[in-house]
């Protein structure tokens, strides 16, 4: 089967949510079908991953748009009408580079990964929809919770994504969602569409419990996106409200906040006593090696939060808000913790940094869970169900429309 894949981020190196899903998918599918991976470059930068990916997905296409190009075409959508976040990965290039190769190539289907890159799917082609999350929701959330003028901005950008997610779910065969909530309330805004679930995974290889080490000092670790707004509000939030609280029990207590691209207002929290920032790291699993707890204190969030899993599965207990505990099937207790306050957060991770032998036991039943559960081999197992469906599917509306019998 001939399959063109649209994601909007290049997958690799896969160290960020949306391009560890986009990585394993691509790379599944690669290894069953003939895949064509088309995908904007975040600047000339990444011209070198790009190329590294090239050498295991051999049918890849891509052009480099600078940021400031991006944000000018982002912007210039407010007088179109066009929503904001998809006109940031517009490129007039990369567009007529895969109109070219659906001219030449009869592609059976369209896998896209994320919404913003249905502007580049053929006409014609049966279509999957990943969508991953509801992300009208999420700039309905920024739209309450911001301040002015960007308020008025993510209510706009809600507004007008909402309706363009509605016309892609018309033209897809199925939209898909990382947790049955993601999927309900996509129903919510668009009745008619074929809905499925998929969750993301985690790679139970490369994330494996650690050896236990002598711990000098307690430690707690975040890890994720530093410029993605959820992950500094929750870091931040973190530093305010929840670790003076430890730090009354345990003034000893270190906060390693690890992940990309952190902006000033993180940076400054390393200047607060017990916080530690490591920036742009190769690897998170050594500062989760060392860390007796992982915390994801995330007061918005959606769908399945990759570190999560990704801790569990190196068996590091986790505590983290209802907000950030969407999709994973664990039970707060026995796999992890979900804790409703700042004051029941604080003293949940200080019961975990005083007691071994519980985070021992903790650590090793969600390291079970990802591995009976979440496993990439178990995840896109789904997806290939999902592309198999649609493509007899449309086989077999080919046929009826061309008069072909299969009897």
């Amino acid at each position: 089967m001939r399959i063109l894949m649209l994601a909007h981020r290049l997958p690799y190196p896969p160290t960020t949510g949306d391009r560890v899903r986009a990585y394993h998918v691509a790379h599944a599918l690669a290894a069953r079908h003939q895949l064509t991976l088309a995908c904007p470059l975040d600047g000339r930068h990444e011209l070198t991953a790009a190329r590294t990916l090239a050498g295991s997905m051999r049918d890849l296409e891509y052009v480099a748009l600078g940021r400031w190009q991006r944000t000018a075409a982002a912007l210039g959508a407010l007088a179109t009408g066009a929503p904001l976040s998809v006109r940031y990965f517009t490129s007039g290039a990369l567009r007529a580079r895969v109109r070219r190769r659906a001219a030449a190539e009869r592609f059976d289907l369209t896998y896209v990964s994320s919404s913003s890159m249905a502007q580049y799917a053929p006409a014609g082609v049966p279509m999957i929809m990943d969508f991953v999350d509801v992300d009208s929701e999420k700039f309905a959330r920024y739209g309450r919770e911001a301040r002015l003028p960007m308020r008025l901005v993510y209510r706009l950008e809600a507004a007008r994504l909402r309706a363009y997610e509605r016309a892609i779910a018309a033209r897809a065969r199925v939209s898909v969602f990382v947790t049955d909530a993601e999927a309900a309330l996509f129903r919510g805004i668009a009745p008619e569409a074929v809905t499925a679930v998929i969750p993301n995974g985690v790679d139970i290889e490369y994330f494996r419990p650690a050896q236990p080490r002598r711990r000098a000092v307690p430690t707690i670790v975040f890890t994720g996106a530093l410029d993605y707004f959820p992950n500094a509000d929750g870091v931040r939030h973190f530093a305010d409200a929840i670790l003076p609280l430890i730090h009354a029990q345990l003034p000893g207590a270190r906060f390693v906040i690890v992940g990309r691209r952190p902006g000033r207002a993180v940076m400054a929290l390393g200047r607060q006593t017990g916080i530690e920032i490591f920036a742009d790291v190769p690897d998170v699993r050594p500062y989760k090696a060392e860390a007796d707890v992982a915390v994801v204190p995330l007061r918005i969030a959606r769908g399945i939060q990759n570190k999560i899993l990704e801790s569990m599965a190196m068996g590091l207990p986790v505590v983290t808000l209802p907000a950030a505990a969407q999709g994973i099937a664990a039970r707060s207790g026995s796999e992890w913790f979900v804790e409703e306050s700042a004051q029941a957060f604080a003293a949940r991770v200080v019961e975990l940094l005083g007691d071994a032998g519980q985070r021992s036991r903790v650590g090793r039943r969600a390291r079970r869970l990802t591995e009976s559960q979440y496993a990439w081999s178990h995840v896109l197992s789904r997806v290939e169900a999902l592309v198999s469906g649609a493509a007899a599917e449309a086989n077999d509306h080919r046929a009826r429309t061309s008069g072909v019998s299969h009897a």
